[in-house]
């Protein structure tokens, strides 16, 4: 039976729940907190097992004295105290379950200035905070019950200030599970401790009050869900929206009804607009999960299991046959680091981006928190973080601008000051406070690692996944990515870390999981019975072991049983959902201010766009004459059709310049953005709706800088002087050529690629303009001359400047008639280019995405 245990902590007693991880010291976040500046931030934690009590320190400075003597670890067997200063004792008492009753009082001792009213349940767990922070609330004075089922958590009324001194406040504020509850978490924790060695266990930060409150449909009729803190159920999370979804008490239960959220509400992996709620159904609401547990809803986190993920007899085959990942087996419970690693070629990081959700497996399941990840992405997409190997950051932006467009990107529904505060609080975690005014390619490679690291915690995952952070990173940087991960495993998450940077594996990684070449699983379990398999062995031996048997598995404790017993204990939800609605336009809008933000961060692409068309324009003057336009003079008949091509062939490079890098050089950017919910067609519409507006400043200054050299059209289709047309003709000309090198962009597999693409496009549009080789009635040159932009922009601007009837030495061309039907007929034909171009795009951009997800 287990043994209640009191904490008396600085005058306060504390009950602490065998049911979960309490952390001690002087951080806010801890669940017992001191104010003596000597205990650590985060000092201590106990826990439960079927062991019995146990505290462990946490590489603390002042450690843990228990008569007399430094221990690590303390297995509580009666009641004993514990110093963890000179001035600060923690007196721990064990009392048997079944005297348990009300608590003798003892009478707190916090400072004058610390003293306020009691609170409600919802703050219970609280206490007062150090000088140095801001106050917390005092805990709420509350009488533990007699052993009972579940009891309510309806909060207990406040006593006046003159009552007596309250008893201890009870550290989990959600009902009591039942013993076989219990007894399976037990269970499970003995099995986690299996896989965590003591010396690895780290201080986890707990959630910083995700949930305050529930809804209990005895004592309430109907309350709101969400960010707004009049909620009957307030949740810090910035998936939610301030009024999320409603809850009402019927005669058939609780009744659900979403409010019109932007990410939606979810049931057992299903997006619901109205739904009744029964016993154990688990609601989403962005990162958060809530469960009705006896007729209560309410934070799921204490009913939660701590291996939250299971990797099941995962296997690969691809086509032709070629299997890459073979049954492999594991589990990854929350607050622990795993490094995934093996010789080259072992399938590391197919694993991993299938454990993420971004490549989906022939054989065998990956389970996060019960539900199928391949089955259940749109829901889980925001719990899980994939750093791959390329940076995934335009490195012209600063620190603070890239992260405001991912987290416009990625939190539609946040306002600037919730951004602001949520990527305030992720470069602290990250330390990157301090470089976040820096442009980020004046950042080392470890700090730019750092920074996408920092996207993706801005949605606040559970699961973050590293493939390869450390490559082409010096021993120090090295050791600094590793800390840094860490400290976010630390922080109560799952990490996983591809690697071939093995120094530090044995000191900060908690399990290891090892593949053989062919994706055979080597070896899963912790890094102590990593030694156990291979002893006395350096890395180099144990990859030449591995490499010559890959089929033989060395793991201490066999994987299978281990997934076995995790999915035994653990809930199943199944189930499939439509992805949440996407807000294409502000996305678009995002995207547009991000693209032209890069366009002004880079002076050289910036000077390029102003200075090309004025040099092309002064190209003009080298074409003999000087009529310009008009009819040409005796001594340089073909002067306008010279300064036709000049300006024609000039937009064309111009556009095409413009955008074939574009594409292919953000490629890893967009693939990590689209498997986050970016629209392929927002992407689209950006690129489209950027290269207008650059191409049309472009041809603004290039028919200035002509017009200026030489002079201007006699007459135009719809003017006198035919310069507005001109200028329209130079736009279409020049966007439909951009997006011509954008299509092309999108097909290339690397940006060394894109200079051969330039030259070819450019050419091809010289040889079809039909401006210095005929191609009008030649059989087949005609017919594809017309599917280049060059030649309807050619067309068009003859048009405008009567060619036909100016140099009559030209062969005729009918696409050439100065007549109003035939100029719009060519601008139509450009404008119809431009949007088919941007159809062609889109297929392209998300025929890249499938090709880098197989």
């Amino acid at each position: 039976m287990t043994a209640r245990l009191i904490v008396t902590a600085e005058g306060r007693n504390y009950q602490i729940d065998p049911n979960r991880i309490t952390s001690i010291g002087r951080s806010v976040d801890c669940d017992v907190v001191l104010r003596d500046p000597k205990v650590s931030h985060h000092h201590a934690r106990l826990s439960y097992s079927h062991q019995g009590w146990m505290l462990e320190d946490l590489n603390s400075t002042n450690g843990l004295i228990s008569q007399g003597i430094r221990v690590t670890t303390l297995n509580i067997t009666s009641s004993v105290d514990v110093t963890l200063s000179s001035s600060t004792t923690l007196h721990f008492e064990l009392q048997p379950e079944q005297n348990r009753g009300i608590l003798p009082p003892t009478p707190p001792t916090p400072p004058a200035s610390h003293t306020s009213a009691p609170h409600t349940s919802e703050t219970m767990k609280a206490t007062p905070a150090p000088v140095s922070l801001p106050p917390r609330p005092a805990p709420t004075p509350t009488v533990t019950p007699s052993p009972s089922p579940a009891p309510s958590p309806t909060p207990a009324p406040s006593p006046a200030p003159t009552q007596p001194p309250a008893p201890a406040p009870t550290i989990n504020r959600t009902p009591t599970p039942d013993s076989t509850t219990l007894a399976a978490r037990n269970n499970e924790q003995t099995m986690l401790a299996g896989k965590i060695p003591d010396g690895k266990r780290r201080a986890s930060a707990p959630p910083k009050g995700k949930v305050k409150g529930f809804f209990d449909p005895s004592a309430t009729q109907s309350g709101i869900i969400g960010r707004s803190p009049n909620c009957v159920i307030t949740i810090n999370d910035v998936l939610a929206s301030r009024r999320h979804c409603q809850v009402e008490a019927t005669p058939n239960g609780i009744l659900l009804t979403d409010l019109g959220s932007v990410n939606g509400t979810y049931v057992n992996g299903r997006r619901v607009a109205k739904v009744w709620l029964v016993e154990d159904d688990v609601v989403s609401i962005g990162n958060t999960d809530l469960i009705v547990h006896d007729g209560i809803l309410q934070d799921r986190s204490p009913y939660a299991l701590e291996q939250a993920v299971i990797a099941e007899d995962i296997g690969l085959t691809v086509k032709g046959g070629a299997k890459l990942l073979h049954g492999i087996d594991a589990v990854f419970a929350k607050g622990t680091l795993t490094a995934v690693i093996g010789p080259s070629g072992a399938g590391k990081s197919t694993f991993t981006s299938i454990v993420a959700g971004l490549n989906e497996p022939t054989e065998g399941h990956v389970f996060f928190d019960g539900y199928d990840v391949h089955d259940n992405i749109e829901l889980l997409r925001s719990r899980i973080g994939f750093v791959p190997q390329d940076d995934v950051v335009h490195r012209k932006l600063t620190v603070d601008a890239a992260l405001e467009y991912a987290a416009r990107l990625r939190l539609p529904n946040s306002s600037k000051a919730e951004r602001r505060e949520i990527i305030d609080n992720v470069l602290e975690e990250l330390e990157l406070t301090e470089r976040r005014k820096n442009r980020i390619d004046h950042l080392s490679g470890g700090q730019r690692k750092r920074v996408s690291t920092a996207i993706e915690l801005l949605t606040g995952p559970e699961l973050l996944i590293l493939d390869e952070p450390t490559s082409g990173l010096d021993p120090a940087l090295d050791l600094t990515v590793m800390n840094m991960l860490r400290k976010l495993a630390d922080a109560g998450r799952i990490v996983l870390v591809v690697t071939h940077s093995l120094s530090y594996v044995n000191d900060l990684c908690d399990n290891v999981l090892m593949l053989a070449p062919g994706g055979y699983p080597s070896f899963f379990g912790t890094t102590s019975e990593l030694e156990q398999a291979f002893p006395g062995k350096r890395w180099a031996n144990i990859f030449t072991e591995v490499t010559e048997n890959p089929r033989e598995s060395h793991s201490i404790t066999k994987p299978k049983e281990l997934t076995e017993h995790a999915k035994s204990v653990g809930a199943h939800h199944t189930g499939h959902e439509k992805p949440a609605k996407t807000f294409r336009i502000r996305q678009t809008l995002t995207l547009m201010t991000r693209q032209l933000h890069l366009v002004i961060a880079d002076p050289g692409l910036l000077v390029f766009l102003i200075l090309l068309p004025i040099l092309l324009g002064l190209l003009s003057m080298v074409v003999p004459g000087s009529k310009g336009f008009g009819k040409p003079g005796t001594d340089a008949m073909t002067e306008p059709s010279q300064l036709l091509v000049l300006v024609i062939l000039g937009v064309c490079f111009m556009g095409s310049a413009l955008s074939v890098r574009d594409i292919v050089a953000e490629r890893p950017i967009y693939n990590r953005e689209r498997a986050v919910g970016l629209s392929p067609t927002s992407y689209t519409l950006s690129k489209l709706l950027v290269l207008g507006l650059e191409t049309l400043l472009q041809s603004c200054i290039l028919v200035t800088a002509v017009i200026i050299g030489k002079p201007k059209p006699d007459e135009g289709v719809l003017t006198d002087n035919g310069i507005l047309e001109l200028i329209v003709i130079v736009w279409l000309t020049a966007w439909a050529s951009g997006m011509l090198g954008a299509v092309g962009s999108a097909l290339v597999r690397s940006s060394e690629q894109t200079m051969p693409l330039l030259v070819v496009l450019v050419m091809a549009q010289l040889v079809f303009s039909g401006g210095m080789i005929p191609v009008t009635g030649r059989d087949g040159l005609d017919e594809v001359s017309r599917v280049f932009p060059g030649r309807w922009g050619f067309a068009a601007a003859a048009s405008d400047i009567d060619l036909n009837k100016l140099v009559p030495t030209l062969k005729k061309d009918d696409l050439w008639a100065h007549t109003t039907d035939q100029w719009w007929t060519d601008i139509a034909v450009m404008a119809g280019m431009v949007v088919f171009l941007a159809i062609v795009l889109r297929v392209c951009v998300s025929n890249a995405v499938a090709k880098h997800m197989k």
